[in-house]
């Protein structure tokens, strides 16, 4: 059965849509930093940071009128693998979809190393999802190869079909209970993710194409491919899906200074022992090697992602994948 979800001391829910941004307590001073973005003047959702432990937060958060929200599944956990990168946090949004229901009619479930910079989260949660209990964003395996056939799905003897990057989800949480997909995904964890990965593998390994596609500028996955296209896009949600994260020193030569500045204003002050960079306001060139590289990953991406971000009329226009 799936824990009851539990409230940090003093937070009430407010609205009926949430935004969760999702973290175990390594990652709280990351998490807080989207959550304090996301946590505008008017808004008509609450913002939470959650995980599968009760945290205390710090007065920053709740100030900002941000609380905790902790629950697991306890039926399933001992068919959920983790391991040194990735703990039994990397499963929230399939631990909130079923905990939440009654609570919150829809939740946007977020991974940490994320950076909000626009857009309307709650337009985002009102959106039209065509009869899915699940949206997400496509992975960027396929932004330029629409058709291409990921590993989890050939090592499950399927044919390709689209695939999304787990780091943004949007749950209808109603729908989600009349499916049955808590159940789906207790048997699916079960018969077929050890050796397949992780979240990912487990949410489209049981939805297999039966999701609502998100505009990319919702989970904007910074790579090689993508780096420099994003100064054009100009995406709500920036999605540091490689080991390069922002608050690290290996982001200097990679990572705008503006996609930093949360980092650097928020940690030091609230969060001093926090692992993060030396000088999180500094900015190196990168090597001639990897621009170089970087540059020709794009020229030669630039049709196929035209042809993607083409296919949305804008950012708040779900579509089926």
């Amino acid at each position: 059965m799936t824990d009851q979800a539990q409230f940090s001391e003093g937070f009430t829910p407010q609205h009926d849509v949430a935004v969760i941004v999702a973290c175990d307590a390594n990652y709280l001073p990351y998490a807080a930093v989207a959550a304090l973005q996301l946590a505008r003047a008017g808004r008509d959702y609450d913002v939470l940071i959650g995980g599968p432990e009760a945290l205390s937060l710090p007065a920053v958060l709740r100030e900002a009128g941000i609380g905790h929200v902790a629950a697991v599944d306890t039926a399933i956990l001992d068919a959920l693998p983790t391991d040194a990168r990735r703990s039994i946090a990397t499963y929230m949004e399939l631990f909130f979809a079923s905990a939440l229901r009654g609570v919150y009619r829809r939740i946007l479930v977020l991974d940490s190393d994320v950076v909000f910079e626009r857009g309307d989260p709650g337009r985002l949660l009102s959106a039209g999802m065509l009869g899915h209990a699940v949206a997400a964003v496509r992975d960027n395996r396929q932004w330029r190869s629409p058709r291409k056939l990921v590993r989890e799905f050939k090592q499950l003897g399927r044919p390709a079909a689209p695939y999304f990057n787990a780091g943004v989800v949007m749950i209808d949480t109603e729908s989600w209970a009349e499916a049955g997909w808590s159940e789906k995904a207790q048997a699916f964890a079960r018969d077929h993710l050890a050796g397949l990965g992780r979240d990912q593998a487990l949410m489209n390994g049981m939805l297999y194409g039966d999701w609502a596609e998100i505009s990319p500028l919702w989970n904007w996955q910074f790579t090689w491919s993508s780096a420099h296209l994003i100064s054009m896009a100009d995406p709500c949600l920036v999605h540091f899906i490689g080991p390069h994260k922002p608050w690290l020193d290996s982001a200097e030569t990679r990572v705008p200074l503006r996609l930093r500045e949360g980092y650097a204003r928020i940690l030091p002050a609230h969060f001093p022992e926090a692992p993060r960079a030396a000088a999180l306001d500094r900015r190196h060139w990168p090597a001639r090697g990897d621009l170089r590289k970087s540059l020709a990953k794009q020229w030669m991406a630039a049709g196929p992602m035209l042809d993607y971000l083409g296919r949305f009329p804008d950012e708040y226009t779900l579509l089926n994948p």
